[in-house]
């Protein structure tokens, strides 16, 4: 979710002729630079970049927070297929209580 809103503001920073000009260069920056850091294995970051240029290139998606949306939802698909972990006790610290008023 947080590289959705990332690559949104990159996108929202090269909104009008600005985001002709460079929208694909810096976008594709961006989204190779959000790609590595999300751990995203080195051929398909490559890939990542390129739509992430043609995205920030694109008119009128300054405003349309596409990138996150599209984050939030494949992380929602995500929760929802996790297997159910079978709950187990927390752990418990064994400790030896000992007070002063229990000496009197």
């Amino acid at each position: 979710m947080l590289a959705g809103f990332l690559l949104d503001l990159v996108d929202f920073g090269t909104y009008g002729s600005i985001g002709l000009r460079v929208g694909a260069v810096v976008g594709a920056l961006a989204g190779y630079l959000l790609a590595m850091t999300m751990g995203v294995e080195p051929k398909r970051r490559f890939r990542y970049a390129a739509a992430a240029g043609a995205y920030c290139m694109l008119p009128f998606t300054a405003f349309l927070p596409l990138a996150t949306v599209l984050g939030t939802a494949i992380r929602l698909r995500e929760g929802s297929r996790a297997p159910a972990s079978p709950s187990s006790p927390p752990p418990t610290l064994e400790a030896e209580y000992r007070s002063h008023w229990d000496e009197d």
